[in-house]
């Protein structure tokens, strides 16, 4: 209950009071009539006073909850939907599951937002949910011996983050059907006339990129006696999280690296043009090169709005180079460079030097980099649509033993869609 609902209660129980004394006969007022009455009145109004503030210091709070909000991109109805993520569990999407029945309470409120009829929504994996609650109590000492084993919190299966949110794609979730983007790849014509002369009319083009469902899938078997038997709080978060990873593990490295050959989706990275072979170990000067080469003036103006993702390899290479021990300081007339490596002068000025586990192993001593140029934001560079269906729930299969499977399916787009070609590029470096 906010503070003018509390006020607005108080509101209507002092009214009641005073039409109450009020309508009492004159014959039947009591002595303390008059003080009850001024003190009734007197307290009303001043809750006037408080309640006008209430209802202005709300409407600040609301105004500013709904200004972040849209700044943030964030519309009523997906606030909405968020909030019911928060409530629902994979657990109690499972134990419905299991139990033969549809799920209730906030998660079918929450399947119902999402449009999902069979399974649960892909979304209830993302990172952004609360932890559970974990709580310390003291408990009395256990005897020495014949205590049984107690399981420590389930720890997580690591992999490395996602990529793709930081290379600008977007993933739209999307309905039923082929999803495309379109971008104006021939622009219209302008040009300086003389007096009199007409300007004709030159034909944009407009070019479509499409992409169709491709399956990534996962599977989880639970067993009838592993549920009841294995007595730690973080069973349903660790098989979520689990769950969660292992289809983002796979669907990254689909979205960067994927080869196009079906079933694998056609990746950022198969897309891309690939630069010719260097013939010499990369130096510190090279690794500045790289970046200096991309500015083209429209999608990058300073090499603060080029970012590169490297493999590991690259990066550590410019770990260890620095510019005063590949050149003779006899040759800049005894005068040392600095002890700065590449790694760290690039880091401070560019828009970002990074690796990423993700990103394509070395091949012939040749490491490759994604880069990014960052000088249009607000504009959509890429995505890569998910359809946001996950079915589950096979029980048959191993009924006699009393497990469980569930096969969990992300639809994602048959290829990353490039909406705007120039903002992306390939650099390559020799490593050894």
């Amino acid at each position: 209950m906010t503070k003018v609902h509390k006020l607005q209660i108080r509101q209507s129980e002092l009214r009641e009071t005073i039409n109450k004394l009020l309508n009492t006969p004159s014959g039947e007022r009591g002595e303390n009539y008059d003080t009850e009455l001024r003190e009734a009145t007197a307290e009303a109004q001043k809750l006037e006073i408080e309640l006008r503030a209430a209802l202005v210091a709300e409407e600040d709070t609301d105004r500013e909850a709904r200004e972040a909000a849209e700044a943030a991109g964030v519309d009523p109805e997906t606030r909405e939907r968020l909030e019911l993520r928060s409530r629902a569990t994979l657990g109690g999407f499972l134990l419905s599951a299991l139990q033969g029945r549809l799920p209730g309470g906030a998660e079918a409120e929450y399947a119902a937002a999402c449009g999902v009829t069979d399974g649960f929504p892909v979304d209830l994996f993302e990172q952004d949910r609360p932890a559970p609650e974990t709580r310390a109590d003291a408990v009395s000492p256990a005897p020495a011996t014949g205590q049984g084993a107690t399981l420590a919190p389930i720890q997580p299966f690591v992999f490395a983050d996602s990529i793709a949110p930081r290379l600008g794609i977007q993933m739209p979730q999307v309905g039923s059907g082929n999803y495309s983007e379109a971008t104006i790849t021939t622009a219209l014509t302008a040009a300086a006339k003389n007096k009199g002369d007409a300007q004709e009319s030159m034909a944009a083009a407009i070019t479509p990129v499409t992409a169709s469902p491709r399956r990534i899938s996962a599977r989880l078997s639970v067993a009838m006696e592993d549920v009841a038997q294995i007595g730690v709080g973080n069973f349903e978060a660790a098989l979520r999280e689990n769950a969660r990873a292992v289809l983002s593990d796979a669907y990254d490295a689909q979205c960067i690296n994927g080869d196009g050959t079906a079933p694998n989706v056609d990746g950022l990275v198969n897309q891309l043009t690939d630069p010719a072979n260097p013939a010499t170990v990369a130096g510190f000067d090279d690794f500045v090169t790289a970046f200096a080469d991309q500015i083209d003036g429209l999608w990058a103006s300073t090499m603060r709005e080029i970012a590169i993702v490297a493999n590991v390899d690259a990066y550590k290479l410019s770990a260890k180079k620095f510019r005063d021990r590949v050149i003779d300081t006899a040759q800049r007339g005894g005068v040392s460079l600095g002890d700065t490596s590449a790694a760290d002068y690039l880091a401070q000025h560019t828009g970002g030097w990074w690796t990423s586990k993700r990103m394509p192993a070395t091949a012939s001593n040749i490491a490759r980099g994604i880069v990014r140029r960052m000088g249009r934001p607000g504009l959509r560079t890429a995505s890569h649509p998910v359809w946001a269906n996950v079915a589950i729930d096979d029980i048959y299969s191993d009924s006699g033993s009393g497990t469980r499977h569930f096969s969990l399916h992300v639809l994602c787009g048959s290829k990353v869609l490039i909406v705007q070609p120039a903002a992306y590029g390939l650099v390559e470096f020799k490593v050894s």
